[in-house]
């Protein structure tokens, strides 16, 4: 294997560990709370981590969390102005 394919390899190997350690950057601005409703949210309650949405705007580096009832209140919302 060349130097050239050797550097190649590497930069192939980098990308996934730059996206890794992106995601951990925005993991660490998750909010304390919900959104809409100002629940607070609890990063150590497994239940919490499972059932709460978050979204995440990669371009602005922007995280939200939504709680499950804010979740569903919404998506009815959208299915009763849908028709």
């Amino acid at each position: 294997m060349n130097r050239k394919q050797r550097r190649a390899q590497q930069k192939k190997l980098s990308k996934p560990e730059e996206e890794l350690s992106r995601k951990v950057v925005l993991f660490g601005k998750i909010p304390d709370a919900c959104l809409i409703c100002q629940k607070p949210f609890d990063k150590k309650d497994k239940n919490m981590v499972i059932s709460w949405k978050v979204v995440v705007h990669s371009d602005t580096e922007t995280v939200r969390l939504f709680c499950p009832k804010c979740v569903d209140e919404t998506k009815e919302f959208i299915e009763e102005n849908e028709s």
